[in-house]
């Protein structure tokens, strides 16, 4: 995801001058008539489907408030530089932002902070809706709140029952394996299974069916990043120490990417050029018996209309390594989407009532549960919705299990530069995946690369802001322990 924008000019920084001033606030319930009739609010976001989710609130947007949204699509690659540049010039054509929660570094100084404002005109973001989780990293900037969620985007752990299941399919892994047949908690089990899945018909047929799925492509989202990271995660792994020195190639680094090479052959061929969507349509099509990925793919296995793992599918918590006899899931919170309101808008306060919209438990379910949408369910009420355990069978096992991954889940570095540091690891992880170099060469070669940006960005302030964050993942219970790569099973 991305940045934004930079320094705010005079009093108009502090107050936002909105262009339509509806005037006194009636008393909370009492109607006024689309009191911003008129007024249209400019979103930029980095997706077509992105700008479709909010297509699915304008006409209430407008029905309620008079707002009318108008929308500009910036492609994800470009999309970080893009409004940076704008951003960073002190202006920018656009009110309410889209952005990755890992950036908010790079870009908070461009947001408008909402607590005036909730006074102000007594909005309602529903906070104590909100995962704890976000609320401590993905929102504030030099202490405020400044921005909202708009997609939760974690990792969790999807399966085919038919595979794991089949008797004939238990007794065949039983005996080359020494264990049963279950969905994996551990990534040696994953390994284990991924390998007996590969090449045949484990669902009956006699199809070449492979072993699971994966998104291993490095450009656009970094995808072979977050699949590493995992791992790396699960085996005591931290992105820097206190004094910024990386330790991606550590051992937790090396074991992590070391297995990702050793078990390629399980995957299906393509996989080096997966986004997010191939891997989850091989899943829905019975391609694939298992894959970890954003909790998105649960609307489209349940969608009827592509599925035929309707009703036989399983949902849980994305594997992790045994640590003295103790199970440590790692499972990823990537950038996700936040909205926030630029503090260079000219309609601060109607493009305040749009996020406060957006972001109610009413709107956002309906977001959220659209299966074209792509985005993740975020609120507890999202996870707890009756409509939506009831949307398609196994919705509430689904998102029983969201609830369930949120308070292992971790973040990207938050740092500036966050961007910069990931695009770095995931090429070099990539250069490891395809054989042209090997991990540790991989990962040092990335460990030399992140040194680079620090200086670049200067090592100072980032140290700060890396022991800020730092502590906040301990508090989470996300901190570096050197020994566990080698005692992980």
């Amino acid at each position: 995801m991305k940045r934004f924008w930079a320094v705010a000019v005079g009093a108009a920084v502090l107050f936002g001058p909105a262009v339509m001033t509806p005037g006194p606030l009636p008393p909370r319930g009492a109607s006024a008539a689309r009191p911003y009739e008129g007024t249209t609010v400019r979103a930029v976001v980095n997706a077509e489907y992105v700008k479709y989710s909010l297509s699915l609130v304008e006409q209430d947007l407008y029905d309620k408030l008079g707002i009318k949204l108008e929308t500009e699509v910036i492609p994800i690659d470009a999309f970080v530089a893009k409004t940076l540049l704008e951003f960073n010039s002190g202006k920018s054509p656009w009110d309410l932002i889209m952005f990755g929660g890992s950036n908010m570094p790079d870009y908070g100084r461009h947001f408008e902070p909402l607590e005036n404002w909730i006074s102000k005109l007594r909005l309602d973001f529903a906070m104590e809706d909100i995962p704890e989780v976000y609320k401590k990293l993905f929102l504030k900037h030099n202490g405020k709140i400044v921005a909202m969620p708009y997609d939760g985007d974690v990792h969790m752990l999807f399966w085919n029952k038919v595979a794991f299941e089949r008797p004939e399919n238990k007794k065949k892994f039983k005996a080359k394996y020494g264990y049963e047949l279950a969905p994996p908690q551990t990534w040696k089990q994953w390994d284990d299974q991924s390998e007996f899945f590969q090449g045949w018909g484990w669902d009956g047929s006699d199809k070449k069916l492979f072993g699971a799925g994966a998104s291993y492509k490095p450009s656009g989202g970094g995808y072979s990043y977050y699949w590493w990271r995992q791992r790396f995660f699960a085996y005591g792994g931290q992105y820097f120490d206190a004094e910024m020195k990386p330790l991606v190639n550590t051992p937790a680094g090396i074991r992590a990417l070391e297995e990702m090479v050793r078990t390629m052959p399980n995957y299906p061929p393509g996989v080096m050029l997966f986004e997010s969507e191939e891997p989850k349509t091989m899943l829905v099509k019975g391609d694939v018996p298992m894959l970890y990925s954003w909790t998105s793919t649960g609307k489209r296995v349940g969608n009827a209309a592509e599925s035929v793992i309707v009703g036989k599918a399983g949902f849980g918590i994305v594997p992790g390594a045994e640590i003295d006899g103790k199970i440590v899931h790692r499972p990823a919170l990537t950038p996700g989407r936040g909205m926030a309101v630029s503090i260079y808008s000219q309609k601060k306060e109607a493009t305040m009532k749009v996020l406060e919209f957006i972001s109610n438990p009413e709107q956002s379910l309906k977001i959220v549960m659209d299966p074209k949408t792509i985005m993740d369910p975020w609120r507890v009420s999202h996870f707890r919705s009756q409509k939506f355990q009831q949307a398609f069978p196994g919705a509430n096992e689904y998102l029983a299990a969201i609830e369930k991954t949120f308070p292992h889940v971790v973040p990207d570095p938050i740092i500036p530069g966050a961007n910069d540091y990931q695009r770095k690891l995931s090429f070099e992880i990539t250069e490891a995946l395809a054989k042209r170099k090997q991990p540790k060469e991989a990962l040092d070669a990335a460990a030399a690369e992140w040194d680079k940006i620090t200086d670049r960005r200067g090592r100072d302030k980032q140290k700060a802001m890396w022991g800020e964050k730092m502590g906040e993942m301990k508090q989470l219970g996300i901190e570096y322990h050197a020994d566990w790569a080698a005692k992980a099973k």
